[in-house]
């Protein structure tokens, strides 16, 4: 699975209100914990002070994060920046390997 780290921001305040308190529900009833087949949520942080924050997740393809984070999107307005991003052991493994083009 491709590990993401997903800036993300609301359009509106408005917006912030209603979707913090959907989240807070969300929390509450465990929904977050739920099993998604090829996503694994790692941790979300919080700036509420300026609507922003961060999730790092991990899932099998672009379609699935998609797929996750539309019901947000659509109903308040939320901005997301994905970004594949790769582990300290995938940043040693990449600065270690020979370079693709290298021959033989």
């Amino acid at each position: 699975m491709q590990l993401y780290v997903i800036d993300w921001s609301f359009q509106h305040a408005e917006d912030q209100l209603f979707a913090t308190n959907e989240f807070c529900i969300f929390l509450k009833e465990g929904k977050f914990n739920q099993f998604i087949e090829g996503f694994e949520l790692i941790y979300i942080a919080h700036t509420p002070q300026n609507g922003t924050g961060i999730v790092i997740c991990k899932a099998q393809n672009t379609t699935t994060l998609l797929n996750i984070l539309n019901m947000w999107r659509e109903n308040y307005s939320i901005s997301f920046n994905i970004k594949p991003a790769l582990t300290s052991e995938e940043l040693l493994l990449l600065q270690s390997s020979k370079n693709f083009w290298d021959k033989g």
